[in-house]
């Protein structure tokens, strides 16, 4: 599907390979990633008459699919035939609409995470490290392991005395990506699927941020079309994450509390009680002094995160992603910072060539 970009001066084209086949036909695109360890999710438009091999008739039989997006860029007045092509999403088809009246069918689906929202699991996995089991996981559906090496067996968090609920299985059965993202946060990582690969690691070192220029009516590709600046006052204020557990091995109350006294740093302290502090508890049972203090600098880190949120609209682009890095310049205010991209959305479409919009948040807390 041709589509002339004049915002940035350039010819879009999408491609569909559905089981491994070319579609012919596919005129609309709009696919959503996200840093929520959620599944990402994509949405397809295809005339339906344009290709022989995709008719009602085939999709009413159809169980099963897996869908790979691809846009191609080209200067303006091109054919696909020069463009430069880059998936947008790997994933399985969820849901098939047949629309007789106008022609189309609609494709809705979700990248390979919901592989693992999928299947539930009852293995206790005992005597595996965590990157082994995310590693034996991955594999299981197809997927190359990107995963960092762990050392504690799971067994040893239950055995003592201060387990996830899930990660002793034989408890209650959970999903495989429950399981993924409870190991996760036990040791700290990022846990993700980019298109065919699991990553399991610890959070990426921070790059050379984006500069996102604010210049209204601007005609340049990497000028912002729309831009929206969030501010929540709460979390504005000194917050303060209190978390406590009954340690049962121990016989003894542990109590961790961390506070941001201002932008950028953590501290440790004692109780607080103010109105312009604004307090969280959590209440785990059986953590270690040092996993109630990790549990509550993460929870500090992630609350902070969402004090400044921006939305743009721009040009779609095919180099950032979720964790990217970006610089907001130009609006003389507050808000002229780096902040990490929470969730992308790109479309494409005859009326709107290739466009996305881009939800960003404060970039994390930093001990």
């Amino acid at each position: 599907m041709p589509a002339n970009d004049l915002g940035a001066a350039r010819s879009v084209f999408l491609r569909l390979v559905l089981n491994g086949n070319g579609i012919a036909g596919v005129t609309e695109a709009e696919v959503c990633t996200s840093d929520h360890q959620a599944a990402g999710w994509f949405r397809l438009v295809i005339a339906l008459g344009a290709d022989a091999d995709f008719t009602p008739a085939i999709l009413s039989s159809m169980t099963q699919a897996t869908a790979d997006i691809l846009v191609g860029l080209a200067p303006p007045g091109f054919p696909a035939a020069v463009a430069t092509w880059q998936s947008l999403m790997t994933g399985t088809v969820d849901g098939i609409t047949v629309d007789m009246t106008n022609g189309t069918a609609h494709l809705t689906g979700r990248d390979f995470t919901g592989l693992f929202i999928d299947t539930l699991s009852a293995e206790t996995f005992s005597n595996n490290t965590s990157s082994e089991i995310a590693q034996t996981l991955a594999l299981r559906h197809g997927l190359t392991p990107v995963v960092t090496g762990t050392a504690t067996p799971v067994g040893r968090y239950y055995q003592d005395g201060h387990a996830f609920s899930s990660l002793h299985q034989a408890s209650r059965r959970v999903t495989e990506w429950d399981l993924l993202s409870e190991l996760a946060e036990v040791e700290g990582f990022d846990v993700y699927v980019q298109d065919t690969t699991l990553c399991f690691a610890p959070p990426a070192a921070d790059g050379l941020p984006t500069v996102w220029q604010w210049m209204p009516g601007g005609s340049a590709a990497t000028t912002l079309t729309s831009l929206q600046m969030e501010r929540s006052l709460a979390l504005a204020r000194d917050i303060v994450v209190t978390v406590q557990s009954w340690n049962s091995r121990q016989a003894a109350m542990i109590t961790q509390t961390v506070r941001s006294s201002m932008r950028g740093a953590i501290a440790t302290t004692g109780a607080v009680g103010s109105r312009t502090v604004t307090n969280y508890a959590l209440i785990r049972p059986n953590l270690t002094p040092q996993q109630a203090m990790t549990l509550a600098t993460q929870t500090l880190s992630d609350l902070s995160r969402h004090e400044r949120v921006i939305t743009v609209t721009m040009p779609g682009e095919l180099d950032l992603a979720p964790r990217s890095l970006v610089l907001l310049e130009g609006t003389n205010s507050g808000f002229d910072q780096t902040y990490a991209v929470d969730e992308i959305v790109r479309r494409v479409s005859p009326r709107d060539g290739f466009t996305q919009t881009v939800r960003a948040v404060n970039t994390p807390l930093q001990a």
